[in-house]
């Protein structure tokens, strides 16, 4: 008899360990992501990395699920990462771009330099690429108005600061880096004052060329561009306003915000840790690492 129990307790532990590797680790049972919910918000995930503190330390970047279907998850940063021209000539917006964002300077940035900088190989294999455009590109006016994303909320011609805080639709803000830093060393550019060419070919302080900071009043939020063209001013393209709302701005001031968008592969990640929320957001793999 007690022969047959210790047989019977090592077949027990054998059957517990094969099942336990059959499991799914803890924390990668999430391969489809859903998009925004009126009661349930928004859920938050990791991918990539990019300098983020002004010391330009490189942290994970953080991203807010707007919509998921069989196909895709539509990922906006939620932060302003960095500030950048759209294109560096205006008349060549103007003339020979006619305001095609994937002929841009900004474009041709988001999907060499800043690509490389910010993802992996792996990374990258997980996104998919917008025709005309590539696989980083920032949000369209009508993206950041389209209520299903839980944006579209704005407040126009309003200057109670208390209306404006309340305004969850399109305010971002800039991360230490954008602000303070944005790649220019100050060893290079020791006097904030110095005057120097930006690519709207006029000649603005080393501060312009960092992001641009709203006042408090404004809730000291920031300006970041969209992919549209100004229909009005064919050298302009449409960005955020100290209000939320959305306004035009020529193409080549360099202190306004750029908050990338992708496209995440549905099926073809896990998630490893985290829970979805913005204080704890999923981690993103490709499926299998």
């Amino acid at each position: 008899m007690r022969r047959f129990s210790v047989r019977l307790f090592s077949f027990l532990v054998i059957l517990i360990s094969l099942s336990a590797a059959l499991l799914p680790a803890a924390g990668s049972c999430e391969t489809v992501l859903r998009g925004y919910e009126e009661d349930g918000g928004y859920v938050y995930v990791l991918l990539g990395q990019y300098p983020q503190t002004a010391e330009g330390e490189v942290q994970p970047i953080l991203w807010r699920v707007l919509a998921s279907d069989s196909e895709k998850c539509i990922l906006l940063s939620e932060y302003i990462l960095f500030a950048r021209c759209i294109n560096a000539s205006l008349t060549e917006y103007r003339d020979e771009i006619k305001g095609d964002f994937g002929k841009t300077d900004l474009c041709e940035y988001l999907n060499t330099v800043f690509a490389s900088d910010a993802f992996s190989e792996d990374d990258l294999s997980l996104l998919l690429p917008m025709e005309g455009v590539g696989r980083i590109f920032i949000p369209s006016a009508e993206d950041l108005q389209n209520k299903a994303y839980g944006l579209g909320v704005t407040v126009k011609g309003v200057k109670s600061s208390k209306k404006i805080l309340s305004n969850p639709g399109l305010r971002a803000w800039g991360t230490e880096w954008a602000v303070k830093n944005n790649g220019y060393n100050p060893v290079e550019y020791p006097n904030p004052r110095q005057k120097v060419t930006g690519s709207s070919k006029k000649e603005m302080p080393v501060k312009e060329l960092r992001l641009f900071v709203y006042s408090a009043g404004w809730a000291s939020h920031s300006p970041y561009w969209t992919r549209d063209a100004s229909a009005a001013d064919p050298r302009q393209a449409r960005d955020i306003k100290a209000s939320g709302s959305i306004g035009r701005l020529e193409v080549g001031r360099d202190n306004v915000g750029v908050r990338p968008m992708i496209w995440l592969a549905q099926g073809g990640f896990d998630t490893v840790s985290g829970a979805g929320t913005k204080e704890d957001p999923w981690v993103i793999v490709r499926k299998g690492e």
